[in-house]
């Protein structure tokens, strides 16, 4: 059972809101809630909280500039718009069966399965409680496989890695204006509470390497391939970093990528190893702490933060000056007042640098600030999540094994 690096992307959002609350109610001298003792009450002061955040702050997007920019992309290739979830999930919306069922996925380069809730998990199982679940009977085009499926994703909890289990399923599954025939993917049956913690998604779509993918499932970026839906054999990805905006939360360009959504040149660098997304970085450098010479690094949508070797991190927090460094869930909190004066972190790739301020690794919400480093037992890679992809466009090519980077335009 291969474990995976989603559980960044499932998990670490609530974990970090959840040591936001925990230091302002601790800041107010208010009396902590036991989030065990009393789940769901919590659950809905957490949603409400950053709710008001997200007003406080403007995180809303100028859409001025998105109903203007003038199309410049690759001919051929399709886009399927991005949903943000406060700077830490990105979706989009795929169609399943026939008519179509639409239901959000999670875009992840770190992983490359397809899979969705099935209607065949009962309510009574939590994570599957009043949510949209792919419906078999309800399409016309659905093909049974009934194959077992189990995919694990990596957890610093006490209990371990994040299983989840069910079975494989053939539909059509519409994909930005794109109808993929034959698609197999999984219908999940059982999963954990941890795996979703309230979060508003149905499933995650594995954009990485098919070579990585549980039971050699053909991921469906293949399948657009193979059935001659796109000229190119590339999909680009742009992060918009605006807090929560449901209509204009960034694009996965299917085919291609568009230049009007970044600056200057691409950089290229060969996939050192076609699995995840991973290449050779040059170097990576904070205040004269240099934590990467020629180390492997992975680019992972499905991962929010940055994540640094466990050995690395200790240095990286007291640069910070991080205000809980013993923390046991990985958060880290940063006075909001010194943002100004934190250093750049400077990735070097391919000879060209690709700078981050502290105000890009740097989660606000309020008057709290969190730290966009992180790290996980046993990593030894250099994973860079949104808060690298949100600096920078990225396109990848399968058949020929590149990455492009630049500077994204907001």
């Amino acid at each position: 059972m291969r474990v995976r690096w989603n559980h960044f992307k499932l998990l670490l959002f609530w974990l970090t809101v959840l040591a936001v609350l925990a230091f302002e109610a601790e800041a107010r001298k208010r009396v902590r809630i036991g989030l065990h003792k009393n789940p769901e009450p919590i659950e809905e002061n957490i949603k409400n909280e950053l709710k008001t955040l997200s007003i406080k702050h403007n995180l809303n997007v100028d859409d001025t500039k998105a109903k203007t920019k003038t199309d410049t992309k690759v001919p051929g290739s399709k886009v399927a718009t991005l949903e943000n979830l406060y700077n830490t999930e990105y979706y989009t919306t795929l169609g399943f069966g026939n008519p179509p069922q639409d239901l959000k996925v999670l875009i992840d380069t770190g992983s490359a399965n397809l899979w969705v809730l099935s209607s065949k998990c009962p309510d009574s199982v939590a994570p599957c409680a009043n949510r949209i679940k792919y419906n078999s009977s309800a399409s016309t085009t659905y093909r049974a496989i009934n194959t077992a499926f189990n995919i694990a994703y990596g957890s610093n909890s006490e209990e371990g890695p994040i299983a989840l289990s069910g079975f494989q399923s053939q539909d059509t599954v519409n994909f930005a204006g794109y109808s993929i025939k034959n698609q197999i993917f999984a219908e999940i049956t059982n999963a954990p509470e941890t795996a979703f913690l309230k979060s508003q998604l149905d499933g995650i779509l594995g954009l990485g390497f098919a070579s990585i993918a549980i039971n050699s499932i053909t991921p469906p970026f293949y399948n657009l391939m193979a059935q001659g839906l796109v000229n190119r054999s590339v999909f680009s990805i742009y992060l918009n970093r605006n807090g929560t905006n449901a209509i204009n939360g960034g694009e996965l360009i299917l085919g291609g990528s568009d230049s009007g959504l970044y600056s200057g040149c691409l950089t290229y660098v060969p996939v050192s190893s076609a699995g995840y997304w991973q290449f050779t970085m040059t170097s990576a450098n904070l205040n004269g702490f240099q934590f990467c010479e020629n180390c492997e690094a992975i680019l992972d949508v499905g991962t929010s933060l940055i994540v640094v070797p466990e050995q690395v991190l200790d240095t990286i927090n007291q640069i910070l000056g991080v205000l809980n460094p013993t923390a046991s869930n990985g958060v880290f909190l940063v006075d909001c007042s010194s943002i100004g004066d934190l250093p750049d972190i400077v990735f070097t790739v391919a000879r060209r640098k690709f700078p981050l301020k502290s105000s890009d690794y740097v989660l606000r919400y309020g008057n709290t600030c969190v730290s966009g480093f992180t790290s996980m037992n046993g990593n030894s890679l250099l994973i860079l999540g949104e808060i690298f992809l949100g600096a920078y466009y990225t396109t990848y090519d399968i058949v020929y094994k590149l990455i492009g980077l630049a500077p994204a335009i907001h």
